[in-house]
């Protein structure tokens, strides 16, 4: 893969000289400022108090045009900074700073720049270097400070009509709260797997637009010697009456394990069903998701899974478990223009961990969200964003998912310099 990555690079590079305009001129590049505190506070907890930190992270993008000719040439830089504001070594980290595993303390400050080589023929491109997959089977988690990145090679199409089609080659991946380059792993929370790595992680699939409100999608991804996993997406948009929708969105994860099966055994499918009413600025939404198979669903480590029903403090994605969820969205447009909000509850029962307690466990967390970005004026673009969590279960205590309350709050801004 470096070899390939090498000539990549070289293609970029070498037509530069007599094609600069056209790189230049459609070029962009951006600074976005994240101010982010996260307090998890455990609340059933003899020895851990929680995970706190206050951090100010810097993510610069630049992202350069295509030269001009059959196959166009570019470059994108990306840099990624961290600055501990407040971290408590009392505390775990919170992924939010790179932290030392034994004294816990944080590293003041921490910097990354990744590079990715691209060539694009008509609507097809092919990025080497530092990539940002998104799709059900891997996507790099931007719930934290930084981004999450991986190493490797991607292709990406829409070439021809309403199909997209996607795939890749990863070799490392760098975590939100880390600037090394390593090896890819599987999730073991609470002990569903072992811990181990992988060399390489490979996908393939893409998304077929029917109409412009019904959308399907297709996905195969193996994370060598530890799990081979395929994905089904179907989405649809129905108006029931005037201003009143009906969203449909279903996903469907097969896994099993591959290789020399270094996690061990993994048989889970994994079905999430969600059905949104959307009436002007109200959406109430009610979800299931339910975990067949003898194990959990497995993802990879430093990631989360591309669901709907999420949790701050835990995944929902134990062994057997069968989750329920409801979900209420407001938009404050009428009144106050970028002002979001969101509450939901979910709760997971029959989790079989007999290691953690039992065989017919069970975990609940209730969410508020409260989002607002600055819609015009001096502050434009400026956004606020407070979330608080209550999260419990009846595992036991060395359980990885603790119950919690938990408090995240950020400030965004992006300056747009082209």
């Amino acid at each position: 893969m470096k070899r390939i990555t090498v000539i990549i690079m070289a293609g970029c590079v070498l037509p530069l000289n007599s094609q600069a305009n056209d790189f230049i001129e459609q070029s962009t590049a951006s600074l976005t400022s994240r101010n982010y505190y996260l307090d998890r506070n455990f609340t059933n907890n003899n020895t851990l108090s929680g995970a706190q930190d206050w951090a100010q992270g810097f993510i610069f993008n630049f992202k350069s045009g295509y030269t001009e000719g059959k196959i166009g040439v570019g470059l994108d830089i990306q840099g990624l900074t961290s600055i501990k504001l407040h971290a408590d070594p009392d505390y775990l980290g919170s992924g939010l700073l790179p932290t030392n595993s034994t004294t816990r303390e944080r590293s003041n400050t921490a910097s990354e720049i990744g590079i990715t080589a691209k060539l694009k023929y008509q609507d097809t491109e092919l990025k080497a270097g530092t990539v940002h997959p998104w799709n059900p089977v891997i996507f790099g988690s931007v719930s934290r400070l930084l981004p999450q990145t991986f190493q490797g090679i991607s292709f990406d199409s829409k070439d021809f009509d309403n199909l997209e089609l996607t795939a890749g080659y990863i070799e490392h991946v760098n975590h939100r709260d880390s600037t090394n380059h390593e090896d890819l792993s599987n999730i073991a929370f609470n002990g569903r797997f072992k811990a181990a790595s992988s060399d390489h992680f490979n996908y393939i699939g893409g998304k077929y637009q029917f109409s412009p409100s019904t959308q399907t999608g297709l996905y195969y991804a193996i994370a060598k010697d530890i799990y081979e996993q395929s994905a089904f997406t179907f989405k649809k948009t129905s108006a029931l009456q005037d201003h009143l929708n009906l969203i449909t969105d279903i996903r469907l994860w097969n896994s099993q394990e591959n290789g020399q099966a270094l996690a061990g055994k993994i048989d889970n499918t994994l079905l999430t069903a969600n059905l949104g009413f959307n009436y002007h600025q109200h959406t109430l939404t009610l979800s299931t998701m339910q975990n067949f198979g003898s194990t959990a669903h497995p993802y990879l480590s430093g990631g989360e899974v591309l669901i709907f029903i999420d949790g701050w403090s835990t995944d929902f994605l134990n062994p057997k478990e069968k989750v329920y969820a409801i979900r209420y969205d407001y938009d404050f447009k009428s009144y106050i223009p970028g002002l979001k909000f969101m509450t939901r509850y979910t709760r997971g029962d029959h989790i079989n961990l007999p290691h953690l307690g039992g065989t017919n466990l069970h975990e609940d967390s209730l969410d508020f969200d409260l989002h607002y970005v600055i819609p015009t004026g001096k502050f434009k673009g400026l956004g606020l964003r407070g979330r608080y969590g209550i999260y419990d279960n009846n595992f036991s205590q060395n359980a990885t998912f603790k119950p919690a309350h938990e408090t995240r709050i950020n400030i965004d801004y992006t300056w747009k310099f082209k």
